[in-house]
């Protein structure tokens, strides 16, 4: 079932009365295969000392749209600060409190171990049909439960909408441990005390997730001139001190549809605020398309908003710079970023806080470059840089 089809009324039942603390967030998409296990939803709180570096939560201006209460006719009103509905709160066009809801507060009733990546994961079936992917905290470096739920706030923030609907939860180890079997990973999922696993929620979108492969024939669509010794889409791998050029035709293919260039030059700009260098690994596995020749999604992004010293990352920042054209919407977006509305929209997860300070101070490091470049740009080519 399409949980945005849902109306809300059939979600906000007299059982999230009696719910103190939700949990939860929904997507990605990789099969799996291990028999179901069930079990009884639990949203129980975790306890834990907040960091000292952590960054106290800003409130929301009086007037921002963002903490009004609804007042689409389409839908009621949602009394949680966890789903206030926030008309920029959309996943490719469509608002998405109604399924972040199911996944914060819906009875589980099925548990399948994810499969296709590096870290443990878990298919969760609701028991109104929605299905989400749940991404537990756990230790291995490229698997940040926070990445997915900063990344999730921050595309909302910027109104891109194309990073699917996601929220923390908390859930019972035990019924997670059983479907996991015999998975090795699991002595790295951080387990709490009171026996719960803290992670992101994701929505697992039910249509077929295309991918799509640019490789270097795809450079001359994000460029103002000359060749490239590295591509803004090239795989860690491929990357060296020596800037090793991505193998592979060069030919001028014409793009699938009239939007992909622009919506490849955003995911790259997301992608570099975010640190997500992980992208364009693995076959392209995270570069997929909501149906074949549909809208461009932002898969995984649990690879980012690392918590190490460092603000910007020498792959990152060659990507950015191989970028030569943009959307000039999604530039002034990233422009008019402002801390206090983003910590405000962060701070309403039931996971919150889930960033330090050192993790905003990175973004805005990485913002003012990236619109360092794009000023650069400017005064070089003028309007020619934009889509």
């Amino acid at each position: 079932m399409n949980p945005f089809a849902a109306p809300v009324t059939a979600v906000l039942t007299a059982a999230l009365v009696a719910v103190s603390a939700l949990t939860v967030a929904a997507c990605d998409s990789v099969s799996a295969s291990a028999p179901p296990r069930e079990l009884a939803a639990t949203r129980a709180p975790v306890t834990e000392a907040t960091p000292p570096d952590v960054v106290e939560p800003a409130a929301a201006p009086a007037d921002d749209e963002s903490a009004a209460a609804p007042t689409d006719d389409e839908n009621d009103t949602v009394t949680d600060p966890a789903l206030v509905l926030d008309q920029r709160s959309r996943f490719l066009g469509e608002l998405d409190h109604t399924v972040r809801e199911a996944l914060a507060t819906g009875e589980i009733a099925e548990i399948e171990r994810g499969h296709g990546g590096r870290s443990l994961a878990f298919k969760i079936t609701l028991v109104d049909g929605t299905q989400g992917y749940f991404k537990p905290e756990q230790s291995f470096s490229a698997a940040h439960y926070y990445s997915e739920l900063a990344a999730y706030y921050l595309d909302r923030e910027l109104g891109l909408g194309r990073v699917p609907p996601a929220i923390g939860r908390v859930m019972e180890w035990a019924p997670l441990r059983e479907a996991a079997g015999g998975d090795e990973r699991i002595d790295e999922v951080a387990v709490q005390e009171d026996g719960t696993v803290r992670g992101a929620f994701i929505w697992w979108i039910p249509e077929r997730l295309a991918r799509i492969q640019p490789g270097r024939r795809w450079d001359k669509w994000v460029r103002q001139e000359g060749s490239l010794l590295i591509s803004p889409y090239q795989r860690p791998r491929e990357w060296s001190n020596a800037h090793i050029p991505t193998e592979g035709p060069i030919a001028e293919d014409e793009a699938d549809t009239e939007e992909r260039v622009g919506e490849l030059t955003d995911l790259i700009l997301f992608d570099y605020l975010t640190t997500n260098v992980d992208r364009w690994g693995g076959n392209y596995t995270n570069v997929r398309t909501r149906g074949e020749g549909g809208p461009l999604i932002y898969l995984d992004n649990g690879a980012g908003f690392t918590a190490g010293p460092r603000a910007r990352v020498p792959l990152m920042d060659a990507r950015l710079h191989a970028l030569q054209r943009f959307r000039r919407e999604t530039v002034d977006r990233i422009r008019e970023l402002d801390q206090g509305s983003l910590e405000a929209r962060m701070a309403r997860d039931p996971l919150a806080p889930f960033l330090r300070a050192r993790h905003y101070e990175h973004l805005f490091i990485r913002r003012d470059h990236l619109l360092e470049h794009v000023e650069e740009l400017s005064g070089r080519y003028g309007d020619a840089i934009w889509l």
